[in-house]
């Protein structure tokens, strides 16, 4: 379960949950293929997903459109 950042606070930046979902796991796909994390990441029981919804709660990146097409 995410608490921090709320869901329904990472719902007004997206258009539906779907969409919420795909960026998130994009993103935190993106980390795991070792990009760098956009936000501090000391604490090590921050998983790659919180690490991206903390990412997209602070604007560090923008849901695409072409995020809700199939992959």
């Amino acid at each position: 379960m995410l608490v921090k950042p709320k869901t329904e606070d990472l719902l007004k930046k997206v258009e539906n949950r779907y969409e919420l979902v795909i960026a998130i796991s994009r993103r935190g796909r993106q980390i795991i293929n070792g990009s760098n994390p956009m936000v501090d990441s000391r604490d090590d029981e921050k998983s790659e997903l919180t690490i991206a919804a903390l990412e997209l709660d602070k604007n560090k990146f923008e849901v695409e459109e072409s995020d809700e097409v199939n992959e």
